[in-house]
């Protein structure tokens, strides 16, 4: 220190005794110009610099880049004269800023190395008159963003003002070169080159290039600044290779980032793939749903309308797959259901849509298809599903219904065209047509199957179901030796209605078992009172494949049978051949239940299933009734007669009564008699009838 007070004092003395003679010639005017143009330098100098730091700052505050933000700001700071820079907000909040540390000005606000609030420091700065303030707003486009903050220290350039004026009054004075020469010598020697040392140490960590050691000679002020500024250098560089490795592993950091971003968003994408078809498809089988094949019948119209073509819509029903589920359990009725599944799809084209709507109800959407080839489609699909499904434990056949609805002639939009479908399918399944093709008078029963489902419940607790019974006539005695109880309904407002009707809807609603439950019931009471009153007459009942499900069967007979004092021949059980073949292991089981023992069996409907020849010689029946399919055309078809006559020899040969149902007329009853058949029973007697008028039906049968 005391070197450079000598140095000063010496400095300061010499540049006195120089103004003192030029300001015997100079004049305040020439001072005061000389002012205003380094003022105005200044000024110039301070804008530009707060300019440039506003117009290099816009694109780091756009993507919020602190590290390039904070780099303007040193740079900015780093020019000569500069006590602080800053960008801030429109409340003065500093967003970035840099202090020249070196700085007097700094030095006294700050107070110590810790900056806690940079604002009231920068607040003070901007207060010290000592200090040129300059504001500049920066903006993207014609929106504010920020405002830049410069603030340059005056007391450099009012000595250069002095400096300035003393160099004038040197000149006027004559003595300027001689001021010259050693001003120069001295500054070249003690400032000139020791300021260019450090200045292009400067320049070099401008340039980021850190290893040019700055030094100068000697152990004066100079030298010292430029020891400490070899210092600066040095931790710059440590900081600057900090830097680079924070930022290469945060640069790792975020590829591995990405990288697992990316891999969860393909699981995202495959999951919401996954969520999407299990929403559109249906679980079990895989074909669409009721959503996805509504949203493909929408589609297939609007193409259809735009090419004036038809397409077709079948509404799909197994038969007796309520069944399946009741006897085999629903895990076979699954299985059934995907078998179904394949062979539809093998069935159709692949334009073609095929869906579940629900349960064992299926649904086809077949575009550019005319009624004709609709129908020969319907008829395919049947044909692949005619072979036995192998299941894990059994082997069994299934049917199904098909009802068909055309667009444009039935229907021109999806909800209509699948209600006139789902008419149609009923239809043919409550015909036994397997295939039906919608007619406007089938819309009839639609309102009647919605109300009947309501009423069925209140018919079995007021008692408004009824037996009707139709004579078996025995051909060898020539008189009625057993009668056929058939359902009937008597409702006080719609009036009759028969079980081709209501029977699908109780199997539907779940209530069969209880219309079973009641008809054996009744025809039980029945046959007590007959035999009560001296009529003997033996009543056939029919049983479903359901009621031949049902564990309880067995007991409830015996309990019947117990109740009303019944040991045999009073009660024969008709099973239809298609309930023999849905489950034949399960029917000769049960029907080789002691307690199932008490009935005689018959095989209704004969002749209409498959391959139960091959069990017919297993099951315990008393009797075999031909179906009436093959007995109404018998006289003028010599097929059917061919076929009624091997299947009464095939029957006696076993050694059973056979029993031909649908005569209903003379000649066909002489022909059934010319054949050998035992029992006879149609319209040509009579048909079914209440039991009060029974009885006269009988006298008239007989006497006849």
């Amino acid at each position: 220190m005391t070197r450079f007070s000598s140095l000063t004092s010496q400095f300061f003395i010499f540049i006195a005794i120089i103004l003192g003679i030029a300001i015997s010639v100079s004049t305040y005017t020439q001072y005061s110009n000389e002012a205003n143009i380094i003022n105005k330098a200044l000024y110039d100098r301070g804008e530009s610099l707060a300019e440039l730091l506003a117009a290099i700052s816009v694109e780091p505050l756009l993507v919020f880049d602190d590290v390039t933000l904070n780099g303007y700001a040193e740079f900015i700071s780093n020019q000569k004269d500069i006590v602080f820079a800053a960008v801030v907000n429109d409340k003065n909040v500093p967003l970035t800023h840099y202090l020249n540390k070196n700085n007097n000005y700094i030095k006294e606000v700050l107070q110590s190395d810790e900056i806690v609030d940079i604002q009231p420091a920068l607040n003070d700065l901007r207060k010290n008159t000592d200090i040129l303030f300059f504001e500049t707003v920066i903006k993207f486009g014609d929106k504010p963003l920020a405002k830049a903050w410069v603030g340059l220290d005056r007391q450099p350039y009012n000595k250069l003002s002095k400096d300035a004026l003393l160099n004038i009054l040197w000149i006027t004075l004559g003595v300027g070169l001689f001021v010259g020469g050693a001003m120069y010598f001295l500054f070249k020697r003690k400032i000139f080159k020791p300021i260019e040392i450090l200045m292009q140490g400067t320049q070099s960590i401008a340039n980021f290039d850190f290893d040019k050691t700055v030094k100068i000679d000697g152990s004066g002020e100079f030298a010292l600044l430029a020891d400490s500024f070899d210092k600066m250098r040095l931790q710059i560089k440590e900081t600057m290779e900090s830097r680079d490795l924070v930022m290469m592993e945060l640069s790792e950091l975020n590829d591995s980032l990405e990288e697992h971003v990316q891999a969860r968003t393909q699981e995202l994408q495959i999951l919401n793939l996954k969520i999407a078809h299990e929403a559109m498809h249906d679980p079990l089988t895989g074909l669409p749903n009721r959503v996805l094949v509504t949203e493909q019948l929408q589609h297939d119209i609007a193409h259809a309308e735009r090419t004036k073509t038809k397409l077709a819509v079948f509404i799909m029903d197994l038969n007796n797959f309520k069944e399946v589920n009741d006897t085999l359990g629903h895990p076979e009725g699954d299985r059934l259901l995907i078998n179904v599944s394949q062979r539809l799809l093998k069935a159709i084209r692949d334009s073609d849509t095929v869906g579940r709507l629900g349960g064992d109800e299926f649904a086809m959407v077949l575009p550019d298809i005319n009624e004709h080839d609709a129908v020969k489609v319907a008829n395919k699909i049947l044909e692949e599903l005619l072979p036995s499904f192998a299941l894990d434990d059994h082997t069994i056949k299934v049917g199904a219904s098909i009802g068909i609805a055309i667009y444009p002639d039935h229907g021109v939009d999806h909800t209509s065209l699948v209600r006139l479908a789902d008419v149609a399918m009923y239809e043919a399944k409550k015909d036994k047509s397997d295939v039906c093709v919608y007619r406007a008078e089938l819309d009839k029963y639609t309102p009647l199957r919605l109300s009947l489902m309501d009423y069925l419940h209140t018919a079995l607790e007021t008692n408004q179901l009824q037996l009707h019974y139709q004579p078996q006539v025995s051909l060898v005695e020539n008189k009625v030796v057993s009668v056929e109880a058939l359902i009937r309904w008597y409702h006080p407002e719609l009036g009759w209605i028969f079980p081709d009707q209501f029977i699908p809807i109780a199997e539907n609603t779940g209530l069969i078992n209880q219309v079973s439950d009641w008809v054996l019931e009744e025809a039980f009471t029945q046959w007590r009172k007959w035999q009560d009153t001296g009529v003997n007459l033996n009543i056939a009942i029919n049983l479903s494949a359901r009621d031949l499900a049902s564990p309880g069967l067995p007991a409830r007979i015996a309990g019947l049978c117990n109740k009303y004092k019944m040991h045999n021949n009073g009660i024969t059980a008709e099973i239809t051949e298609s309930a023999i073949m849905y489950n034949p292991e399960q029917v000769i089981e049960i029907m080789h239940e002691p307690d199932m023992q008490r009935l005689q069996f018959s095989i209704d409907d004969f002749g209409t299933g498959y391959s139960s020849l091959s069990y017919l010689k297993k099951l315990s029946v008393e009797e075999v009734k031909i179906d009436k399919s093959f007995i109404i055309d018998m006289v003028r078809d010599d097929n059917d007669a061919n076929i009624v006559k091997s299947v009464i020899d095939l029957v006696h040969n076993l050694g059973h009564v056979v029993v031909a149902e649908g005569v209903e007329d003379i000649e066909t009853l002489t022909q059934l008699k010319l054949l050998g058949c035992d029992k006879v029973q149609g319209y040509f007697f009579s048909k079914a009838v209440p039991v009060d008028e029974l009885m006269a039906i009988i006298k008239n049968i007989e006497q006849a």
